[in-house]
């Protein structure tokens, strides 16, 4: 009899195994917008819960926010995406005319402490209308390759991850209740009362870091975009596309900005060019310094140091989504860590 429930045991096992194993290789395309879709349910749950307190039902309240996440990310980008396409012809024509004639020295270069070496460089590599030629053609054919022909195929991509993780977002909420119960079950059956704690670390590391990398990001990127307007510098839609997007990930922001403040400086000089880096380093200096750090490290109490090298480990490991992977897997280590700490701290105080 015994032998029996071992071998049951045993074959209960395995089978439970290969269906987990061919239920992820069936939504393999689709593990990516679930992830999203979890991500996006723990950052909106406390708003669902106010909604069901001001009396909407279960079905609306997600339906709500639902949209609102819809609207909320996708309705900016594509009024900055519609604009900065406005700039494309006459960014389009800019390259031309450089690709003929090259691209004049500027005064303002000149002028610069440093021009004297800067200014033999730009006109071998840039007022040179054949070396300039050479290196544009580099760019096209790369874009003119397998690579570049697969862009539109990876925007479609994202749209489907999107539109999926939007729709995934309404039946978690719609099932939260069972969710919740059904999580904390299974996590109090392998992990005991440790599951609690490891629990709420994911979920207050998925929220610091949605608030502390992305709500930041796109806040700097539009602050930034801001002083673009103002200093005139060329492009500023998709300057500020571009700084909004790139800002998410700690410490790459400013290399747009530098790009853009160069590019403010070669066209209208140094006042708007300073303009522009003034409001930079002001929205970085606090964004990165006292805003995403409290937003991040807040939720979990971890230190922030120990955040960011998960986040930064995370992105290296798991792409975009390792972003927010990799704080929870932090989150749940320290969590894990303190409660063993605990344990043996009362054993000690017990004997």
């Amino acid at each position: 009899m015994g032998n029996t429930s071992r071998v049951q045991y045993v074959a209960t096992g395995i089978f439970v195994c290969l269906v987990i194993i061919a239920s992820l290789y069936i939504e393999q395309s689709f593990l990516g917008a679930f992830v999203w879709g979890i991500i996006l349910s723990i950052t909106a749950f406390p708003l669902y819960l106010a909604l069901r307190a001001r009396g909407c039902g279960n079905m609306v309240a997600s339906l709500i926010i639902s949209v609102g996440i819809f609207a909320l990310l996708a309705v900016p980008m594509v009024v900055m995406v519609a604009k900065a396409v406005d700039d494309l012809p006459s960014l389009y024509g800019w390259v031309k005319s450089a690709s003929q004639t090259g691209i004049a020295v500027p005064e303002q270069v000149k002028d610069l402490p440093a021009g004297g070496r800067i200014v033999p460089l730009w006109q071998k590599y840039l007022s040179d209308p054949d070396e300039l030629r050479s290196w544009l053609g580099s760019v096209t054919h790369t874009f003119a390759s397998s690579d570049g022909k697969s862009v539109t195929h990876h925007l479609m991509e994202i749209v489907e991850t999107f539109m999926i993780a939007v729709l995934s977002v309404y039946f978690f909420l719609v099932s939260a209740e069972s969710l919740i119960g059904d999580i904390r079950a299974v996590g109090k059956k392998f992990l005991g009362r440790r599951a609690t704690d490891a629990i709420d670390n994911i979920v207050g590391s998925v929220r610091g870091t949605v608030a502390g990398l992305v709500l930041v990001g796109m806040g700097e990127g539009v602050i930034i975009g801001i002083g673009y307007f103002l200093a005139g510098t060329p492009h500023p839609a998709l300057f500020m596309l571009l700084t909004a997007i790139v800002s998410i990930v700690p410490f790459c922001g400013p290399v747009v900005l530098a790009a853009a403040l160069a590019t403010t400086f070669a066209a209208s000089g140094g006042t708007p060019a300073l303009i522009v880096g003034l409001v930079g380093a002001m929205a970085y200096f606090f964004g990165d310094h006292f805003v995403r750090p409290k937003l991040i490290s807040g939720n979990t109490k971890i230190p922030f140091l120990a955040v960011l090298t998960a986040i930064l480990g995370g992105l290296h490991a798991c792409g975009l989504l390792g972003l927010f992977i990799g704080p929870a897997v932090i989150a749940v280590a320290f969590s894990l860590w303190r409660s063993a700490v605990a344990d043996s701290r009362a054993d000690i105080a017990a004997t």
